[in-house]
């Protein structure tokens, strides 16, 4: 197979990494990076690194001129659904930025143009490539744990007023009739919830059979900041998940499967799996390469397929069916800490410990058909 055609679409923010990777493997032959696509022009170090790949302002301009064989599609979320559709519809297969789509219809529509065009999809859940995660399913899948009894993850991280108005879609809830569907549980932490409900060897494509939420916020936007969610998975395990974007201080995200012999936690930014026999630090493979090893050989097993964020998806789809956050006033926070992880320990959400500022009204969603 020759090298790729490769286009991509979005070149600020995330994208900016793959604006550095395109160039690195444009230069050893491993693509033909042919353009970019971004509302925003170039600045001139920016200019530098793509090269000779054009640029446009509108994707669907530069796919028809391009007729790339693979894009990279690094946009806000709301625009994912009509781009990769493009995309796809040009003839090119994708890497496409988690979460894959706002809704549920979205990733349907996803789903059905994938089975008309024949194109891959891998979808950004970067955290998948870690051998971690690998290792982890291992162990669940040789019952070295026992019985997996409960999920538990945390993520405690500060992001500041700069955080939610770094773009016009940051913190919104719907955008000029588009669902947005930004969140702490769906976008920062989006890759704890989708490791949280698949690593009991649930498959991702398979779908949750329920989903607790209590959300609150406490900058001014539409979307929360700080939320718990309690899913039972496809093999029915409770999976509890509290985050927030306003802890001081801040702790990298952990995953915590706990058996009836042993428990494991997952520092997933970190590839570290912790358990009584010490901690292992792995290797991580990337979502770029992985795919391109894909294309050029199909024995080579594609580790995000689109279909797999099914069970992701629909947390997130849960997360747009909930009432607004909570209002809450950053000082009455408290512990944010300690109050996390003990939800994520117990199974609890923040509004059942009991916290003074923990009052969001229950709101449970199901899937259809479940």
């Amino acid at each position: 197979m020759s090298a790729p055609r490769v286009v991509l679409a979005g070149a600020h923010g995330h994208g900016r990494g793959y604006l550095d990777q395109l160039a690195k493997l444009h230069a050893t032959g491993r693509v033909r990076f042919v353009g970019v696509a971004d509302p925003r022009p170039l600045c001139i170090e920016e200019r530098a690194v793509a090269g000779d790949a054009a640029w446009c302002p509108d994707a669907v301009t530069l796919f028809e001129a391009t007729a790339p064989d693979l894009v990279v599609l690094s946009t806000p979320v709301h625009t994912h659904v009509a781009l990769a559709e493009a995309a796809m519809r040009a003839g090119a297969h994708l890497l496409l930025e988690k979460p894959a789509a706002p809704t549920l219809a979205g990733l349907d529509r996803l789903l059905t143009l994938q089975r008309e065009t024949g194109r891959t999809v891998q979808v950004g859940f970067q955290a998948f490539g870690s051998g971690a995660v690998s290792e982890l399913r291992r162990r669940v899948n040789a019952r070295e744990l026992g019985e997996i009894r409960a999920i538990g993850a945390t993520g405690l991280w500060w992001r500041g007023e700069a955080y939610w108005n770094r773009a016009g879609w940051a913190g919104r809830r719907c955008l000029d009739g588009h669902d947005v569907n930004d969140g702490a549980l769906t976008n920062p932490f989006a890759h704890a919830v989708a490791l949280a409900i698949t690593v009991d060897g649930s498959g991702g494509d398979q779908p949750v059979q329920r989903v607790e939420l209590d959300t609150y916020r406490t900058r001014a936007v539409e979307a929360h900041d700080t939320g718990s969610a309690r899913v039972r998975t496809a093999r029915g395990t409770l999976a509890t998940i509290a985050v927030s974007l306003c802890a001081e201080p801040e702790a990298e995200p952990v995953v915590t499967v706990y058996g009836t012999r042993d428990s494991a936690e997952l520092r997933y930014t970190e590839d570290l799996l912790v358990t009584a026999g010490g901690v292992t630090r792995h290797a991580r493979t990337d979502l770029l390469e992985n795919l391109i090893g894909h294309l050029a050989d199909p024995r080579v097993a594609l580790l995000v397929p689109l279909a797999d964020t099914l069970g992701f998806t629909q947390v997130a789809e849960a997360v747009r069916h909930s009432p607004a956050p909570a209002e809450v006033d950053q000082a009455e926070l408290g512990d944010l800490g300690e109050l996390t992880r003990r939800a994520a320990a117990t199974g609890h959400l923040y509004r059942e410990l009991g916290a003074g500022w923990a009052r969001a009204d229950p709101f449970t969603w199901t899937p259809e058909g479940a």
